[in-house]
């Protein structure tokens, strides 16, 4: 029996029509904390996502490719076509796929939404977002360069949580929006905050051991979706030294904020017009030591 279901994540209406409540479940945990969707007769994107039941080993990394508007994800058995024109997905998915949700969630269904965004308007970037009174900052480092601990240091208490590794910019609507709900952090991390004592390292996605942690769990109120615009960070770790935040000219802040690019980000259409205005007079370099409290007191300067 096929089931239909409505999600709205980044404003967008989504509509899901599904043989399999594996797939349903795992929609609701990427989607359903945007808030309640509305059905409509014309969505902006349609996925049609099945079970089937022809068996695979334990999956490893898909095959990943592209034509166009067309995205193509397979584990040789489980397939997901995307058009990212269309707005449209087609999935058929073994049961050792939906057995892991976030393997599917991962590999599957969170990228079949992913990749329609920049059709949409929507620039990806590379980066942990934190936010307060709807103005966000966008904190960005190269791979293990402490944005992500920082962002969480920040949502304990003082900001929200925007995003931990991807912020997607709407140029249009001059909204920042993010998937904020779940942190990934290094096993040491428990060395810096007491309360992920009873935290398990998990192994991801990528293979590596973390720890992950429900913001809302620890803090209600912790997280938010989407931001206004606000100043760019440039986050450079510096053990032992105190904290500094200093404003950044065009050049050094674009050299910079490029060598901590990652991903596809950059085949975004008129990219570096689009960088320019992000990064000039509006760029800082922030050296932050090992007291996180001062890091934030010197971020809260920013936000208006």
């Amino acid at each position: 029996m096929i089931s239909e279901s409505f999600f709205q994540p980044m404003g967008f209406s989504l509509r899901l029509l599904s043989n399999s409540p594996a797939i349903v479940n795992a929609a609701t945990a990427s989607f359903g904390r945007f808030g309640p969707a509305t059905p409509t007769d014309a969505p902006d994107l349609t996925f049609h996502l099945f079970a089937h039941a022809l068996e695979e080993p334990p999956p490893g990394s898909p095959t990943y490719r592209t034509a166009g508007d067309l995205v193509y994800q397979t584990t040789g058995v489980s397939t997901l076509l995307a058009d990212r024109g269309r707005g449209l997905a087609y999935g058929y998915f073994s049961p050792q796929v939906l057995a892991n949700p976030a393997y599917f969630r991962w590999h599957f269904l969170e990228l079949a939404f992913f990749v329609m965004l920049a059709r949409r308007g929507l620039m990806g970037v590379h980066g942990a977002a934190i936010a307060r009174n709807d103005q966000a900052i966008l904190l960005r480092a190269p791979s293990g360069g402490g944005k992500t601990t920082l962002a969480y240091a920040a949502a304990r208490h003082r900001f929200q949580a925007l995003a931990e590794d991807v912020v997607w910019l709407d140029f249009a609507e001059e909204r920042w929006w993010g998937t904020p709900w779940h942190f990934h952090l290094l096993p040491d991390a428990k060395k810096l905050f007491p309360e992920l004592a009873g935290h398990e390292p998990v192994l991801q996605i990528n293979q590596e051991c973390k720890l992950e942690v429900d913001l809302e769990q620890l803090r209600a109120g912790s997280t938010t979706v989407s931001a206004r615009p606000g100043p760019i960070v440039l986050v450079q770790r510096t053990p032992g030294q105190p904290s500094r935040l200093e404003p950044l000219p065009l050049p050094s802040a674009r050299s910079l904020w490029l060598a901590a690019q990652t991903g596809a980000e950059l085949a975004y259409p008129d990219y570096h017009r689009h960088l320019d205005a992000l990064l000039d007079d509006n760029a800082y370099r922030l050296t932050s030591g090992d007291d996180f409290e001062s890091s934030l007191d010197l971020l809260e300067t920013l936000i208006a």
